[in-house]
């Protein structure tokens, strides 16, 4: 009787138990779908923003701007050929058209990004290979597992991120060779932009961006709003490293049908990157 009693007592406990461990499991997964919905919900919500302030600049600002030149053309237009105050005009409306298109392109990068709506792999090897058409230095790109699909959301701004790192490897590192390497993993995306080239002076990186620039501060934010992890090293003359890590949970798109992913083949001369 007293076996029996023990016996039932036992089951009672790791009945309670299998409770306990079911409540955590279902705390934790509800905590988790709540990370998830407040870190896309914090995207779009940053998304409308930019859009609506590229919409203001567009009407407002480069109009204004667009306008400005026109009227400044007409009246240089009007002075004669060897007028030195035309001179003074054309030179000051030379620098004025390189401002509106330098201003169209920053409005340009507020938008949604139309690269970022493609396939992820396939964006990078076009900016890649348009970036290699203007600079001295070869471009690599070299993805690795199983391709899937990522949130739309996420997936510009891990593009944006990515095109930061490419244009800053292109236009300062003065290397030979420039690798970007993209990882679909089973835990998690791993996005990683190496170069051979002069690297970043160590009073940049301590501060986190150079004055008066904002592209390496930009990236910090974007990473830090998708709830990745961003990592930037470097040596004077050994090259610089960027490397992005975003959880599975918040960068892979659920899945909607039964199609497989085609595998993405990779040569194992590479694996010192795994």
């Amino acid at each position: 009787m007293a076996a029996a009693t023990q016996h039932l007592a036992t089951w009672h406990w790791m009945g309670y138990l299998a409770l306990a461990i079911a409540a955590v499991i279902g705390f934790v997964a509800i905590r988790y779908r709540r990370m998830v919905a407040k870190i896309r919900d914090r995207l779009e919500v940053r998304h409308a923003e930019r859009e609506r302030i590229a919409r203001e600049l567009h009407d407002t600002l480069l109009q204004g701007i667009q306008g400005l030149i026109l009227r400044f053309q007409a009246i240089a237009e009007g002075l004669p050929e060897g007028d030195p105050v035309r001179a003074k005009i054309d030179l000051a409306l030379t620098r004025a058209d390189e401002v509106l298109v330098d201003g169209r392109d920053r409005v340009h990068d507020l938008r949604v990004s139309e690269g970022a709506t493609k396939d992820l792999v396939v964006t990078f090897e076009i900016l890649g290979q348009e970036l290699e058409s203007e600079s001295s230095a070869e471009f690599r790109l070299l993805p690795h597992g199983t391709r899937r699909d990522i949130e739309p959301i996420i997936r510009e701004e891990i593009y944006l991120i990515g095109r930061e790192a490419l244009l800053n490897a292109f236009r300062h590192a003065n290397a030979e060779t420039i690798s970007l390497n993209i990882f679909f993993e089973a835990k998690q995306f791993l996005l990683r932009v190496e170069d051979d080239g002069i690297g970043i002076d160590p009073g940049i990186l301590q501060i986190g961006h150079k004055p008066g620039h904002w592209g390496l501060r930009g990236m910090r934010e974007r990473t830090q709003c998708i709830g990745g992890d961003l990592s930037i090293s470097s040596n004077p003359g050994q090259g610089t490293l960027v490397e992005l890590v975003v959880p599975s949970h918040v960068v892979y798109a659920a899945k909607r049908s039964t199609r497989r992913a085609t595998p993405t083949p990779f040569s194992s001369s590479h694996s010192r990157f795994k």
